[in-house]
């Protein structure tokens, strides 16, 4: 929770405290609110000052082996109702047999004609029944899903993966594809057993012939099914390789012709032959597979045939019901494929979601669950930070604090660490030395709200969202059009304003310059007015006065926030109430043992919810 102080803080939904006791909560419109508590509107002015709640949702782990066993265990409860509708699967069978014993010989046409209509119905409740159950398991199973994907949208905003995307897709698909196979597999094991003891029942002792054969038909299509794991999952790895290097080349497709285009071609190739070798070998086994299952139909009936003659030469069996056998066996050997076509998909996908999981969570930025809200950020201090770039110490035991209104300047040579510097600042990286404060209060036990409301971080790769332009001002809390057209035109004073430019086409395809792109996102990132301002390079698309500028306007406007900046331009001196030098050669590390600080009052600190 947080009191209003900015409409631009205000997310899509949240809940207003009304008067102590009276709670409404309100959806964001474009730029205005519809409250779904009452049927009225309220002007976002009329928020300021107020309470407003918002709710969120956050794992409880992101340890991989911890997910693993949630999602294994994630099956639908409601796939045992299919259980108890496996035996309609005997209708036909039954009807076989009753139609060769009975109904074949009698004389009424009219008998004939209701005894199936009445298997007619039970057929027609079957499906109903199964149809309903599916609606009920299928609504879940999807449900599950969607939790899934918040798992992965959030993890997304946290992990160190860099293939992250393509990572958590897999995870995406392999889960359904696990939670349905799951399903199926349950419905065919149930099959299985159901069709081996109608055979039993029917063929008595001579039923063993069937039981040895199907036995180890079992265990050989178990190992001959299995033969092509191995490449299969290293094809799907190779596929996702590719499909990542065809983004990468994708997002530099204007750089391929001024590049050594063969060698890129030749890697893509050697990539396409090895993926290729790999099908070859699984079409291979898959065709293999299939004349396998050809060739079980043809000794399974033989068998079947068998142990049916031997039945009727003992009296145990009638040569009507021999149809129904027929039909129980088939069914019999489809169960039994369909439960290792299940095996193997269930352990392909379970290799998938735990390797996924693993990669994506290593290394991941993990917050800490007691965390304290700041309603703003007066003082940042730096305490025995060591810097150390490519295992180098560029920064040694550095000590300092800094105030609303000062402008720290970060300078140094490429490589020097000024990058790891900022991004440890806002909470984005992990130093080996040292300890970084907000307010006296280390930054890993700081809430998530303090940093969406109170820090702008820039960086040199930042780049528009997929989506509209209006879309991306509208994820930094802008929401009113002429505010959007005036920041524009504040960074593009030559472009030919047009309302249209902010629906109609996507942000990335509009002839913005690299310059005039940087001012746009650091002008949204600063809208919100935060109280630490954290820029990497902010002018590094701009002219030298240009940057100089642009700088000067934004510490003019923020007067009351904390600016970091780390930049190459020589005129920071000027501008900076502190410079931090970063060299590139080598100190000498100085080590610090942190002791406990004595506990300090801030009327800025306030228990986050």
């Amino acid at each position: 929770s947080f009191v209003c102080d900015n409409h631009a803080e205000l997310p899509e939904i949240f809940i207003v405290e009304e008067n102590g006791n009276d709670f409404f909560v309100y959806e964001r419109i474009v730029d205005d609110f519809c409250c779904l508590s009452q049927n009225k509107q309220q002007r976002a002015l009329s928020f300021i000052g107020k309470k407003i709640i918002v709710l969120r949702s956050q794992p409880k782990t992101l340890e991989a082996d911890v997910l693993y066993d949630i999602i294994k265990r994630k099956i639908s409860g409601k796939n045992l109702f299919f259980l108890p509708l496996v035996a309609f699967s005997l209708l036909l069978p039954f009807y076989s047999n009753l139609f060769n014993s009975r109904l074949v010989y009698s004389s009424s046409l009219t008998s004939v004609l209701y005894i199936t209509i009445f298997f007619i119905f039970f057929a027609l409740l079957e499906a109903f029944l199964k149809t309903s159950v599916y609606k009920i398991v299928v609504r879940e199973t999807h449900d599950n899903i969607i939790k899934i994907n918040k798992l992965l949208t959030y993890t997304l905003s946290l992990t160190t993966d860099n293939s992250a995307p393509s990572t958590s897709r897999t995870i995406e698909v392999s889960v359904a594809g696990y939670w349905k196979t799951i399903s199926s597999l349950m419905i065919d094991v149930a099959l299985l057993l159901v069709f081996l003891i109608c055979i039993a029942m029917i063929l008595g002792k001579h039923s063993i012939i069937l039981f040895l054969y199907y036995l180890g038909f079992a265990i050989f299509c178990i190992y001959a099914r299995f033969q092509s794991y191995e490449n299969t999952i290293r094809n799907i790895a190779i596929n996702n390789d590719r499909l990542i290097d065809s983004i990468t080349l994708h997002n530099n497709q204007q750089q391929v012709r001024f590049a050594n285009f063969d060698t890129l071609r030749h890697d893509f190739y050697l990539k396409t032959l090895a993926c290729e070798k790999l099908s070859h070998q699984l079409d291979l086994h898959n065709n293999r597979w299939s004349e396998i299952l050809r060739l079980n139909t043809f000794i399974s009936m033989v068998l079947m045939y068998i142990a049916c003659y031997l039945a009727i030469n003992a009296g145990t069996l009638s040569i009507a019901t021999i149809i129904a056998v027929m039909i129980i066996n088939s069914r019999l050997s489809a169960a039994m494929i369909a439960s290792v076509n299940g095996l193997y998909s269930v352990k392909v996908n379970l290799h998938q979601i735990k390797s996924s999981l693993t990669k994506l969570t290593r290394n991941i930025i993990q917050t800490n669950t007691s965390q304290i809200q700041l309603d703003k950020i007066e003082l940042l201090s730096l305490e025995n930070i060591n810097i150390e770039p490519h295992g180098r110490v560029t920064l040694a035991g550095y000590n300092a604090s800094f105030a609303a209104g000062n402008v720290v300047g970060v300078l140094g040579k490429v490589g020097a660490g000024k990058s790891t510097l900022l991004r440890a600042i806002v909470a984005q990286s992990t130093l080996s030395h040292g300890v970084i404060r907000y307010n006296q209060v280390n930054i890993r036990n700081i809430d998530a709200l303090t940093f969406q409301h109170e820090i702008a971080y820039y960086q040199p790769t930042l780049q528009f969202f997929k989506g509209t332009l209006r879309f991306n001002f509208n994820l930094h809390g802008i929401h009113d059009s002429e505010r959007i057209l005036a920041i524009i035109k504040h960074c593009c004073p030559e472009i030919a304003l047009d309302i249209n430019i902010l629906d109609d086409v996507d942000a990335d395809a509009l002839n913005f310059s690299a310059g005039e792109r940087q001012k746009i996102i650091i002008m949204m990132l600063l809208e919100k007015r935060p109280s630490l301002i954290v820029l990497d390079e902010p002018t590094s698309f701009m002219s030298e006065n240009e940057g100089v500028v642009f700088l000067r306007s934004l510490i003019a406007k923020h007067r009351a926030a904390i600016f970091i900046i780390a930049t190459h331009n020589a005129n920071m001196n000027s501008m900076a109430t502190t410079l931090i030098n970063i060299s590139s050669e080598e100190k000498n590390k100085k080590i610090f043992i942190n002791t406990p600080r004595p506990s300090v009052s801030m009327k800025t600190i306030s228990s986050g919810d």
